[in-house]
């Protein structure tokens, strides 16, 4: 990880209904572990709220991540996060899905969509519904992080348990997101500072625990009685989420 990968970003305050927000958030230190399920796109799409978007899909499959977030120093403030997400175009568009796999911030049709965004927060939920239009909720969510695995627990949701990573290591991946705010599509691209790990999806186990907004949709998507197709994780990660670009 370059240690100037936060320098030269300049900081704007931007109010919300918890306080003043500094943008970009600058992400200095957490964790985060990532899994990729194949979903029939009959399954996603119901799911999809805005009727601008529509599922990516990958020889015949959506894809649907589920990914844990344990955030231990950020400029808004520590916080876990889990994102449920589906890969979406812009309906009517063909991305190529070349550029999708291998430089997704270069395909302006496409990008990652949160069917579901909890938090522990109330300054990163009143940030993510007011600035970007993200489907946020405020939920007790427990995680631990180890070499040898991780466990997250969100309240009366779900339990999540994976087994250490394989040998594959890559360079980190941008997240590059959609979202709606005010009737207006915004797309955010988020670099990230850190390697990646790969493998483990083999010793993972997802559980549903009662029902939930995530719960709901794992349900509906039937995560729980599949394994993920990838799984990728840091332990040490390091990102900056921009206040995003509204698209035309």
């Amino acid at each position: 990880m370059s240690d100037d990968f936060f320098s030269g970003v300049t900081q704007e305050p931007v109010q919300t209904s918890a306080g003043e927000c500094q943008l970009p958030i600058l992400y200095r230190d957490g964790s985060v572990i990532g899994l990729m399920y194949r979903v029939a796109p009959e399954l996603v799409a119901p799911l999809i709220e805005h009727e601008e978007f529509e599922p990516f899909t990958l020889m015949g499959k959506a894809i649907v991540q589920l990914v844990v977030f344990e955030y231990r120093d950020t400029t808004i403030g520590p916080y876990n996060e889990v994102a449920l997400a589906v890969e979406i175009k812009r309906r009517g568009t063909s991305p190529s899905t070349w550029g999708a796999l291998v430089n997704a911030k270069g395909q302006p049709s496409y990008g990652s969509m949160f069917l579901n965004l909890p938090v522990t927060s109330e300054s990163a939920n009143a940030a993510g519904r007011e600035i970007w239009g993200y489907p946020k909720y405020v939920v007790d969510i427990q995680t631990e992080f180890s070499e040898d695995g991780v466990h997250a627990v969100q309240k009366g949701e779900f339990e999540l348990t994976v087994g250490p990573p394989g040998w594959l290591e890559t360079p980190g991946i941008p997240f590059v997101l959609m979202s709606v705010k005010d009737g207006k599509v915004v797309r955010t691209i988020v670099p990230t500072g850190h390697p990646l790990k790969w493998g483990g999806g083999n010793k993972t186990e997802l559980k549903l625990l009662g029902s939930g907004p995530t719960a709901g949709n794992i349900e509906k998507l039937g995560l729980a009685e599949m394994k993920p197709s990838f799984v990728w994780r840091a332990l040490k990660m390091r990102s900056i989420l921009p206040k995003g670009e509204v698209q035309e």
